[in-house]
């Protein structure tokens, strides 16, 4: 049996959120109709109650204006879409971002394969450069690789930060939302694209129309839209409720996406899995009138699995609600006894899926003194929500405190390895998802 004990403080934490719900129903709405299919046959199957922006990050004097908004997944159940139907506006969301692509060891090297895949894939004879637009392009970290390989590149990204660390890597990109405006300029500019790739990012879009018009204005008759999401199946059998927040408007099946697409006479013909973020899929689409590539098996293949999985089926969806409250209270079990024995711990990574998962498991600055993060953009802030300060990689390892709550678990083989010190001396990771564990 698990005993979870919650801080006093939680109680303060609840009001807040309530005092700022009736005056948040002016920063959202609710969505009534799939972003994909336009039914309006929707059900909720998870509610993760009130919740801040998990790229919210504060300075201390900013705690006191934060603002929380409903966290709900809706089952469409015409096109089996998996959605976030509360909608805040994209200019909050991404206009200033605090996460940075090339941050990690494990999405550089990511990215870099991706390239050589792309460029082997798709460049036609030595010398035959491509032009090649990435939407939401980050840092740079896919563009860059594919520069070196001689192709035109060019980015398109909102976030004005993150466009200005990139432009400093002497890369042409475009600041701003990707719309048929933009598209148009491109291709007046330019030319049309051979390749248009998105990755992390058609599952941060709301106006999915709008884009997919985009799309097809830019690329080229026998041109190819590639991208990444993270995969639902992954999502669900590894219990990953922390890669659920308000950034995340869809949760990508092949079955959707196939459905999705036919309807704009696009073909998905080919589906990889990849292991980034412990579970995505790389899809490759092209227009119908393009001949010149068939569907490969592990499109099938993979709408095949999903059906036997029943990611099409709206009781999937609430047996994962029931195993995220079983987590819930068995990480809150493994601190509260980590803190009985007079122990300290901290976190390690703060991104956004760590604060779905601090907020709705109720992991304060009272019962984690702090958190560790590579990136400088949130070194010096506070998490959403929790408050809990964050510093640099540098301070947990002079520290040396007796536990650390590997937020960022998913690039958990990398931070094994990179704190092996740490862990001899006699360090313990506790490890929350997809069970929690401690190694």
């Amino acid at each position: 049996m698990f005993i979870v004990l919650r801080p006093k403080t939680l109680r303060i934490a609840e009001l807040r959120k309530m005092q700022h719900m009736v005056a948040n129903k002016l920063l959202y709405y609710h969505r009534e109709d799939c972003r994909l299919c336009r039914s309006k046959n929707l059900i909720k199957v998870l509610d993760l109650g009130e919740q801040p922006l998990a790229g919210g990050f504060l300075d201390q004097n900013e705690f006191q204006d934060e603002k929380f908004f409903p966290l709900r997944l809706y089952f469409c159940k015409d096109c089996t879409l998996i959605q976030n139907s509360e909608i805040i506006d994209k200019e909050v969301l991404f206009k200033h971002y605090f996460y940075i692509s090339s941050a990690s060891k494990t999405g550089v090297d990511h990215f870099k394969s991706y390239a050589e895949d792309l460029n082997t894939c798709f460049a036609r004879k030595k010398g035959d450069n491509l032009f090649i637009v990435e939407l939401g392009s980050n840092d740079g970290v896919l563009l860059l690789p594919l520069r070196e390989f001689g192709h035109n590149v060019l980015g398109v990204e909102p976030s004005k930060n993150i466009t200005e660390i990139a432009r400093k890597k002497g890369l042409a990109i475009i600041n701003d939302f990707f719309t048929q405006e933009v598209a148009r300029e491109i291709v007046d500019k330019h030319s049309k694209a051979d390749i248009i790739t998105a990755n992390n990012v058609l599952a941060h879009i709301d106006d999915m129309e709008e884009v997919i018009k985009g799309i097809l204005i830019l690329l080229k008759p026998e041109g190819i839209l590639v991208f990444e999401v993270h995969y639902l199946l992954d999502l669900i059998e590894k219990l990953q409720y922390d890669a659920i927040y308000h950034e995340h408007f869809c949760y990508h099946s092949v079955i959707a996406l196939s459905k999705f697409f036919e309807k704009w006479d696009m073909n998905i013909y080919k589906v990889q899995r990849v292991p980034m973020h412990e579970g995505s899929i790389r899809v490759y689409v092209k227009r119908k009138e393009n001949l010149g590539r068939l569907q490969e098996k592990s499109v099938q293949e993979l709408i095949r699995i999903e059906r036997d999985k029943q990611l099409d089926n709206e009781q999937t969806f609430y047996g994962f609600t029931q195993r995220i409250n079983k987590q819930k209270e068995m990480l809150n079990s493994a601190i509260q006894q980590i803190k009985q024995k007079g122990e300290r711990i901290v976190g390690y990574g703060a991104a956004g899926r760590a604060n779905t998962l601090l907020n709705y498991c109720n992991i304060t600055y009272e019962m984690i003194d702090y958190i560790v993060d590579a990136s400088p953009l949130r070194q010096g802030k506070y998490t959403p929500g929790t408050h809990i300060p964050i510093f640099s990689i540098e301070k947990f390892r002079e520290d040396n405190p007796e536990n650390v709550l590997l937020l960022a678990w998913s690039y958990k083989k990398e931070i094994l390895e990179k704190e092996y010190d740490y862990r001899k001396k006699g360090g313990k990771f506790v490890i929350p998802l997809p069970m929690v564990e401690i190694i």
